[in-house]
């Protein structure tokens, strides 16, 4: 199995480079749009020959390596494409544009020895030479370098290892929108997630006063709205990450996989009630959560598991009975009468669903931890 992590430099990029790539992606979309066909459901009618004739066009008074001209029309190509999906769903606006000044640097464009990053922009006369040793976030055990890309700040870099995920124990994990619940080496723990919940609740509330500015000042309002989104998703990510890493470094410790919930498609399932629970679900971050741990466990050699979520928290952990709500999070068994939170009744059925949980270390577990109630161990995040 190959993972994949990116990682951010900050580099001072060329801007001509940057300007000239800019310009030239826009006269091949101009020219790869043209070719678009609209009769019936879209599509692309570019064939080798009308291919290599833009390229042709766009290499004219072009002074930078080649392979940049290559990368152009491939990702313009990409972008009308998806475009063309959206047009033939009717989901398509407008159509596509490029906005951002960024560089996808080919294999072919750069090398990578000893630490060093060097990136071609002008054959043989100019390059961009990157010390990767110097950054301490860069793991210095990946395999290879994948693709690159170049802004006018930073250079965002792919980093890609072969493992093969083996672990000796499994742990088990249930999200929800302010705690997460985990059975990590035979003990119940919880990470608290009220914080997350407070940053989106926090922004929510400075967009909901941005918007009452959106008739006077609409560009403003705009400006604002965006810059704001953009502080709640990097302080949220940040959290995340925070979390994610310290979590894989305690399974790590203990050699223990993941098992989680197959959450695809769940927000469009339940966000079909009331407006304010609406707005709670669209906070909840399961999914981020899900992916940062699952790529950060796998680049640690442990495997990850993803297991039917349905009714992991009314189901009883003993005797698979129907579990009623009793309480607060308690949730009582129908059938054996075990009361418990209902959070530890679904991280235990997700171990045995994911894992094969022996019975009898499940009955052991229960005792030891007391988890006939509602008092549970805690860990802060």
């Amino acid at each position: 199995m190959e993972v994949v992590k990116s990682y951010r430099i900050p580099v001072d990029a060329p801007k001509d480079l940057i300007e000239e790539y800019f310009r030239v992606k826009q006269r091949a979309l101009e020219c790869i749009l043209s070719k678009v066909r609209l009769s019936g459901k879209a599509h692309l009618s570019l064939d080798k020959e009308e291919r290599k004739e833009l390229r042709d066009s766009l290499l004219r008074g072009w002074r930078f390596s080649k392979h940049y001209v290559d990368s152009a029309i491939n990702s313009v190509i990409g972008l009308v494409k998806g475009w063309i999906t959206l047009h033939n769903r009717g989901r398509a606006r407008e159509h596509p544009k490029i906005t951002r000044r960024s560089i996808y640097v080919k294999n072919t464009l750069f090398t990578f020895k000893s630490g060093i990053l060097r990136i071609s922009i002008e054959p043989s006369r100019r390059y961009l030479e990157v010390d990767l040793t110097k950054y301490r976030w860069v793991p210095q055990d990946f395999d290879r370098l994948g693709g690159l890309v170049l802004t006018e700040r930073e250079l965002i870099i792919t980093v890609k290892k072969s493992v093969e995920p083996r672990a000796d124990r499994w742990a088990s994990f249930d999200v929800n929108l302010t705690n997460i619940t985990a059975l990590i080496d035979g003990r119940i723990e919880r990470c608290d997630l009220r914080k997350l919940y407070h940053i989106h609740r926090a922004y929510e509330a400075k967009r909901q006063r941005i918007q009452k500015l959106s008739k006077l000042k609409p560009k403003t309002s705009k400006r604002l709205l965006q810059r704001y989104s953009r502080r709640e998703k990097n302080r949220a990510r940040d959290f995340l990450h925070r979390l994610t890493t310290e979590i894989a470094k305690k399974l790590s410790e203990v050699n223990s996989g993941a098992i989680m919930e197959r959450l695809k498609g769940i927000k469009q399932n339940v966000l079909n009630r009331s407006k304010e629970q609406n707005r709670k679900l669209s906070k909840w971050n399961a999914r981020t959560f899900q992916s940062m741990l699952d790529y950060k466990l796998k680049w640690l050699g442990l495997p990850v598991k993803y297991v039917d979520a349905k009714n992991t928290s009314k189901t009883c952990p003993l005797c698979s009975g129907y579990l009623v709500a009793y309480g607060g999070r308690l949730m009582k068994c129908e059938e054996c009468s075990l009361t418990m939170d209902r959070d530890i009744v679904a991280v235990l059925n997700l171990q045995m669903r994911g894992a094969g949980f022996p019975q009898r270390a499940l009955n052991e577990l229960i005792q030891r931890e007391g988890l006939s109630g509602n008092e549970i161990p805690r860990i802060s995040t």
